[in-house]
């Protein structure tokens, strides 16, 4: 009998810490396409996965759920802890997706005091006011939610879950596999054509009056497109998603890529 309650003791444990992952995953995707789509001005998924799940959300606020617990009344520890954990995830996570995808997911380069652009002091105290706000008076409303689902479906609840987002990444992972490749061919395709542009220009005397002149060369020439893969949707909205990404095989920007890219797919869509 004892056995059995310890038993049952700990699957419910699992199952807290588990849909906490998944709960402020959530509320990481809301903020993070949020965030973005006010500033794009239409809706963008800014997370890596298709699903509205962004992972490191949910690896950070649960690391800071298991270590605050004991300083939970104590703002000051609270905020240094949270500040602390989240800049230690979002670095380990910056490097190893850029030693998977070779390329930088985000850059703080251009942000005061940050370490090898994958973290920065503002950012890391900014994560850590967020943070104290989110223990404070977010987490009771995540903490009924997670204690309703947990009693309502058990288990149960973790392993759909669990099964849609090991789906999701694999398919994300699959999707990137060639992504590397794709887009060091593309960015290398416009790199040089830019440089012949700029050397006609210079030639002739012309001046370049389109914003992107390049990618009018390819909007009229049918057979340059041809010589170029095709990206996928998920490689299309990684791109988009995240435009500000540095790939580390190819010079030219993830939005010049994904706006060729992007025009490919209209005008292939068009002449079929």
């Amino acid at each position: 009998m004892v056995q059995t309650t310890q038993l049952l003791s700990l699957e419910q444990g699992f199952v807290t810490w588990i849909l906490y992952f998944f709960a402020y995953g959530f509320v990481g995707w809301l903020w993070e396409s949020g965030y973005v789509s006010v500033r794009k001005h239409k809706w963008i998924n800014s997370g890596f996965l298709n699903g509205p799940v962004i992972p490191v959300y949910g690896f950070s606020m649960t690391a800071v759920l298991a270590a605050v617990a004991p300083f939970s009344h104590n703002i000051v520890y609270l905020y240094l802890i949270s500040a602390v954990v989240v800049t230690v995830i979002e670095y380990v996570t910056s490097w190893l997706m850029e030693k998977l995808f070779h390329a930088r997911w985000w850059d703080y380069s251009n942000v005061p005091l940050n370490l090898q652009g994958r973290v920065a002091l503002p950012i890391s105290a900014f994560w850590g006011i967020g943070v104290v706000f989110i223990v404070k008076v977010v987490h009771p409303f995540v903490a009924r939610w997670v204690t309703h689902v947990n009693t309502t479906f058990g288990i149960f609840a973790v392993v759909l879950l669990v099964a849609l987002f090991m789906f999701d990444f694999g398919f994300t992972l699959a999707n990137l596999l060639a992504f590397g490749a794709a887009t060091k061919r593309i960015g290398d395709t416009i790199e040089s054509t830019k440089k012949e542009l700029r050397e006609r220009a210079a030639a002739t005397g012309e001046r370049l009056e389109e914003e992107h002149p390049w990618l009018e060369t390819y909007r009229k020439d049918r057979e340059a497109r041809a010589k170029l893969p095709n990206l996928s949707a998920v490689q299309r909205r990684l791109l988009s998603s995240f435009p500000n990404m540095k790939l580390n095989d190819t010079h030219t920007s993830a939005q010049d890529i994904a706006d060729l890219a992007n025009l490919m797919k209209r005008l292939n869509k068009k002449h079929q």
